[in-house]
């Protein structure tokens, strides 16, 4: 997936029955995603689910027996609950969501040398190898949209957690964690604020018309 892309509203249906994993994950983040396809990425997420503001606290993960901004309960029906109750979904069947990254396995690049405002600390990291009770952990898939609409911005981040003699070439063990942060644009928000501010004045006004 190139950066810049659009969300298309439909897939090719050679694309729907091949059922690459990582078009149904893109599809899954970018919050347009077909039912089956939907299921299937969340019955992959058998580690840890953490949906974190970019303003997260690092040092609030000292210990893995509670990890704050941890999602216990995503299941189909709370996924399309986010996605109708976010905008987020609307926002991609308007063609207002941009593609910033989609990338797995080998094509992922070293960290950046500045940090990422959407980066994920290294003590978030520790606790999913606590919790999970693997020594190693890696990321296989790396996901980064940008929703206009709400000026939302979200990094989307897969964790493998194995063993040091897991075979890194076998994905079928070890635990898949979804690590997301997000953040808003204050300005898009402070736009929208303004907007309904202006909706409520003038409906109060045709009322004492």
């Amino acid at each position: 997936m190139r950066p810049g892309a659009k969300i298309q509203l439909f897939t090719p249906l050679s694309s729907i029955l091949s059922s690459d994993p990582l078009n149904d994950y893109y599809r899954f983040h970018g919050m347009l995603c077909p039912f089956g396809a939907a299921h299937r990425c969340i019955q992959t997420f058998d580690g840890i689910v953490l949906f974190m503001p970019a303003t997260y606290d690092p040092r609030s993960f000292d210990s893995a027996a509670t990890l704050p901004h941890e999602v216990k309960n995503l299941t189909t029906l709370t996924y399309y609950l986010l996605v109708l109750s976010s905008f987020t979904g609307l926002c991609s069947m308007l063609c207002l969501t941009e593609t910033m990254d989609a990338r797995a396995g080998a094509d992922l690049a070293p960290p950046h040398k500045s940090p990422h405002p959407l980066a994920i600390h290294p003590n978030v990291l520790s606790c999913l190898k606590q919790r999970n009770r693997r020594s190693d952990i890696r990321l296989v898939r790396r996901f980064e949209f940008r929703f206009r609409l709400l000026g939302l911005w979200v990094c989307m981040h897969h964790y493998l957690t194995t063993d040091s003699t897991t075979n890194p070439s076998t994905s079928c063990e070890g635990e898949l964690n979804l690590v997301e942060v997000y953040t808003f644009d204050r300005r898009v928000l402070a736009a929208w604020a303004l907007a309904a501010t202006g909706l409520v004045l003038n409906a109060a006004r045709q009322l004492l018309v």
